[in-house]
């Protein structure tokens, strides 16, 4: 499967310049990476805020539907990765991973991690009438110790998926169905169910080597790249409410189990809004499967197609905004939850693409940068 979506996954290979007439994008990414980039915005919308209240209180409960409503944004982003870089028949090869894809991984990734830190140092200048020395000592430490703004956590990530890449790449095509399944299966159990288990009993009282195995969110991304290549092929031969259902499943265990458990420590419980949690794992295979049995033969969707194009520089910028209406008394804490989360997060939404609109015309930053 060929596609010329944003540098989110690093296929674009040029935003179509380099498109034939054999190939065409993949809508089922388009429009999973359309959802995964609201989701990405009502998360930080909702958590600027939104949890301030009482567990359990109108606005607190407003404040994490919306955060549980699209929480598996960015498996679903690991997903369509794995969608696009993993079929036989895309060229990669461990050269090409370490002369392009990292490499422009990096920049994006050094520049606005440079960019946030720098709107810091701004905002300490004007607070205080003087820039100290101290403090872009440690805005240099920040950015070279990868002690980044939280967001660009998914940047990090991607550095590990794209150095596995060609060994991911050799598994898939040389494994059959069945051992496929059996991977996904104890990436599951290891990667999923383990690491939120274990803090309960029994798993919590398991000492030694064996309270090693559980797989960490860093490496839990690798599995979900397979397991988009996977649903890729086998989704569209369901019909699509199946994975209507499994995104509702999904949806209503970590918004339950969230809720249920915040409520009785009195403080937001987070254990089951992980990417890894099983709740989550749920709804981003129901949320790529649908669009996967839904939309495979589909050959375009332009407005997809270009939320899609806009959505790493989108990721990358909209704390930007978020931030900046935060500290205009505009924030889920100030706003009635219910509907601010959205109003804010469309508001971001419109911030970043602005900002694509505007920097995808200028070469090297299309390149390397968005």
């Amino acid at each position: 499967m060929y596609t010329v979506v944003g540098k989110l996954d690093l296929s674009n290979e040029g935003d179509g310049r380099m498109q034939t007439l054999t190939q065409r994008r993949s809508v089922p990414v388009d429009a999973a990476k359309t959802a995964a980039i609201f989701g990405t915005l009502l998360i930080h919308a909702s958590a600027a805020g939104g949890f301030a209240g009482a567990p359990g209180s109108f606005g607190w409960t407003s404040a994490l539907f919306w955060n549980c409503l699209l929480r598996s944004a960015v498996p679903v982003f690991f997903l369509c990765s794995g969608a696009l870089l993993l079929p036989p028949e895309k060229e990669v090869t461990v050269r090409r991973v370490w002369t392009k894809y990292i490499p422009r991984i990096l920049a994006a990734l050094l520049f606005w991690a440079a960019a946030y830190e720098g709107v810091e140092l701004l905002r300490g200048w004007r607070a205080a009438g003087v820039l100290e020395r101290t403090a872009l000592r440690q805005a240099a430490l920040n950015l070279v110790l990868f002690h980044h703004k939280n967001h660009l956590y998914y940047l990090h990530i991607i550095l590990l998926v794209y150095a596995v890449l060609p060994l991911t790449r050799r598994l898939v095509a040389a494994a059959d169905r069945r051992l496929l399944n059996y991977a996904l299966g104890i990436w599951f159990v290891l990667g999923c169910l383990a690491p939120t288990l274990k803090f309960f009993p029994p798993l919590s009282l398991v000492g030694g080597i064996p309270a090693q195995y559980p797989i960490n969110l860093t490496w839990c991304a690798v599995g979900y790249g397979v397991l988009g290549d996977v649903l890729t092929q086998e989704a569209p031969r369901h019909r699509p409410r199946t994975f209507v259902w499994l995104y509702l499943a999904g949806t209503a265990l970590t918004f339950g189990l969230t809720l249920a458990a915040s409520v009785k420590t009195g403080a937001l419980y987070q254990v089951f809004l992980q990417g890894s949690a099983p709740g989550v794992c749920l709804q981003a295979a129901g949320l790529y499967g649908f669009c996967a049995a839904r939309w495979q033969n589909r050959d375009r969707w332009p407005m997809a197609e270009t939320v899609s194009k806009a959505s790493f520089c989108i990721y990358l910028t909209h704390l930007f905004f978020l931030d900046f209406l935060a500290g205009r008394g505009l924030s889920a804490g100030t706003l009635p939850p219910v509907w601010g989360v959205p109003v804010l997060a469309a508001a971001a939404f419109g911030g970043g693409f602005l900002v694509w609109l505007v920097l995808r015309r200028v070469p090297v930053v299309k390149t390397y940068l968005i």
